[in-house]
């Protein structure tokens, strides 16, 4: 193997992109604001069971041979951000599994490239991972990162680009500091202009400053650094309302933007746990690999030994070994056993 092909790296680092949004929407806005006392707590049960939405699998995944409870067992979760397109399901552009482990306080995560190149069963042959989610939802995308990962995938929180920018209008806007002058498009094609220094957004002018990209200096890098600052803001403004107007606004932000399979007792029932989760930082695991063009589509095809070694760190904090995940009998489910 090649100096070129590097190892599966674990670091130790702040929770990236999407998490915090996801679970700023489903957890976090719920447990900061139950001090409101008895009418919040009826509308965000009456929100978690609009949010609610079961898989087609039913409740355990296909690679478990017991049922596992979030907040008692050591159990995974799949974040999502889906950006919607109209006449159609949309794309999985954001996926990341965090691994928890309620015993041990151990909490990983993964994030999976959306150009992955993978197999996808609802298809019978390989595809962007991106794809899945159009192919056939939700569980279609679950089944993709478990043949790629050979891990189970035990709860899913879906969100959407109206989720994150209805969040923080509900919130009345952040302030961010601009890192230099840029212009770009918002999500209908009209420009927004960002001025250098701190400035005051709204929900429209927020989401196109995190999705810009291609006139960053620093790339992707300089992009996730500026999604990190706008979750902060909204985390540090979600925690700090004072008007049950602007809660109960979040609240049902929550329930028209986010599907989560997990039921309003088991958010209830790891509260405690996510106070340590949004204090403490996780591990994280890249995915290593090589950019690839095949039939003249871009593909990201992550190293062999890079997906063994994710797979591995995984299943050690879900304290499963090879032999306690049932295998499947299609072997061409291994998305990358089968080139």
């Amino acid at each position: 193997m090649s100096n070129s092909r590097m190892k599966t790296r674990r670091k130790r680092k702040r929770i990236r992109r999407w998490l915090k949004v996801s679970i700023l929407f489903v957890i976090l806005i719920m447990f900061s604001v139950v001090g409101y006392g008895g009418y919040l707590a009826f509308t965000i049960n009456k929100t978690a069971s609009g949010s609610y939405e079961e898989l087609d699998r039913g409740e355990k995944s296909e690679l478990r041979y017991e049922d596992v409870t979030l907040g008692k067992d050591p159990v995974t979760i799949l974040l999502t951000g889906v950006e919607d397109y109209s006449g159609g399901q949309g794309r999985s552009d954001v996926l990341i599994l965090v691994a928890i482990n309620p015993e041990t306080k151990e909490k990983t995560v993964l994030s999976i490239p959306r150009d992955t190149r993978t197999y996808i069963e609802k298809i019978d042959r390989k595809d962007k991972i991106t794809h899945s989610y159009s192919y056939g939802g939700m569980d279609a995308t679950i089944q993709a990162v478990q043949d790629l990962l050979d891990v189970p995938v035990d709860y899913y929180i879906e969100t959407n680009f109206d989720g994150f920018e209805e969040a923080v209008d509900a919130l009345g806007g952040i302030t961010l500091d601009v890192p230099f002058d840029f212009k770009t498009y918002d999500r209908d094609g009209r420009w927004v202009v960002f001025e250098e220094g701190p400035m005051e957004m709204d929900g429209r002018e927020a989401l196109a400053y995190v999705r810009m990209r291609k006139q960053d200096p620093r790339g992707d890098f300089g992009r996730n650094e500026r999604q990190q600052q706008a979750i902060k803001a909204m985390l540090e403004e979600a925690v700090s309302v004072g008007s049950i107007t602007k809660v109960d606004n979040m609240i049902e932000s929550v329930g028209r933007n986010v599907k989560t399979n997990i039921s309003m007792k088991e958010l209830f029932g790891m509260r405690n746990f996510y106070k340590e989760l949004q204090n403490k930082s996780m591990d994280t695991i890249d995915l290593k690999g090589e950019d690839a063009y095949i039939d003249n589509v871009y593909y990201f095809v992550p190293f062999e030994d890079s997906i063994e070694e994710a797979s591995q760190e995984l299943k050690s904090v879900l304290e499963i070994e090879d032999n306690d995940v049932v295998q499947s009998s299609d072997e061409e489910s291994d998305g990358y056993s089968n080139e």
